[in-house]
């Protein structure tokens, strides 16, 4: 089956129908910026997987399959339609938030995997983080994600609302990278912010207000200009979560320290275990990054023991970003670290504030 699979994506005919996402120029952009914002060793570890097979079909992989029936149980992993004015209810269907979910869990424990469903897995979350930035693939159940809707622009012959957005308008407007990166200062937070399907399917959902401002089934160019908007800053949400993503999946192995006897190195070294006992406390403690969370306000960094059996976060405010030499999250991301300072609990975690530039250290 894995051999069969990967024979496939050597077809060079793509057959795209109504149900696919963007196409495959916007798949291919959404992957191109993925690999141009993943961390150096995470775009060697991911090449290395892809082995010969380029990133733009790498990108288009589910939708290349499409063509071989045997590979219909994929097909509802694409959109996540469920009726207008409804909230969204989970369920255990084999639709695009759970087979993202799924598939994303499953990498984090690629250690117990065989490479080849490794690297089966990583091409479904290369194509399925795109899809869900589309806002008709968490469309509207009733027209089927605006594939019954019949729409026309200028002399183009009629298409349906689905496929206007698929690839119409990506490829009237010839929207190219760069278009989609001129967004980035506005996005930039998606390459760092905590992996919620859900959310992101919301994100894209609340779009559809103006994927359907229109009148009777003609398109004009003021609806054309103001949707391109959109889809370049759908594109590169696509790209940076993606790229997230793949940060968090496949960053090189770091070798851990025995952190017991590194902290004994400082009169006031504890370990991870002994923070809940430490609160007031000024202290040093070493540990692992294992992920870090951005947000307006601040980066926080979360750092286990080698057992990840216990965590604490290092908190950096973004008024003291300017005492590093670039932004905390590429500084420390994957890392062995010892920070300083006083153990404090906040919302049941517990944490260090990070003022000084020499209160975390890289081992």
């Amino acid at each position: 089956m894995i051999k069969k699979i990967f024979a496939s994506v050597i077809i060079l005919c793509f057959c795209f129908n109504h149900s696919y996402a963007w196409g495959p120029e916007g798949h291919a952009i959404v992957g191109r910026i993925a690999l141009k914002y993943v961390q150096p060793d995470v775009r060697q570890n991911v090449l290395r997987l892809l082995g010969s097979m380029s990133i733009d079909t790498a990108a288009n992989w589910m939708d290349i399959v499409k063509s071989d029936h045997d590979y219909d149980f994929m097909r509802s992993w694409h959109y996540v339609d469920f009726p207008k004015g409804e909230d969204y209810k989970e369920s255990n269907d084999g639709n695009l938030i759970n087979r993202l979910q799924l598939t994303y869990d499953e990498l984090k424990h690629k250690k117990i995997l065989c490479e080849s469903q490794v690297r089966m897995d990583m091409l479904m979350l290369m194509h399925l983080v795109g899809d869900l930035s589309m806002p008709l693939h968490t469309g509207y159940e009733d027209d089927l994600g605006g594939n019954k809707v019949m729409v026309q622009y200028e002399t183009l012959k009629t298409h349906n609302l689905h496929w206007f957005w698929d690839e119409d308008i990506i490829r009237l407007t010839n929207i190219s990278d760069s278009d989609c990166i001129d967004h980035y200062d506005e996005l930039k937070n998606n390459l760092f912010s905590e992996i919620k399907f859900k959310e992101w399917m919301l994100d894209s959902r609340s779009l559809l207000p103006e994927v359907y401002d229109f009148t009777g089934f003609i398109l004009d160019d003021n609806y054309m200009r103001k949707n391109k908007v959109i889809v370049e800053k759908q594109l590169l949400k696509a790209g940076l979560r993606l790229a997230n993503i793949l940060n968090r999946l496949f960053p090189s192995q770091v070798e851990t320290f025995d952190y017991a006897q590194q902290v004994k190195k400082y009169k006031n070294g504890i370990e991870l275990k002994e923070m809940a006992t430490s609160v007031g406390k000024s202290v040093v403690v070493c540990g692992r990054v294992t992920s870090i969370k951005v947000t307006a306000k601040t980066t926080q960094i979360i750092i286990s023991d080698e057992n990840s059996e216990y965590e604490m976060i290092a908190v950096i405010f973004a008024r003291n970003y300017n005492k590093y030499e670039d932004l905390p999250e590429k500084l420390f991301r994957n890392m062995n670290v010892c920070v300083k300072g006083k153990v404090n609990i906040f919302n049941r975690s517990l944490e260090i504030l990070v003022e000084d530039k020499d209160d975390i250290t890289v081992l």
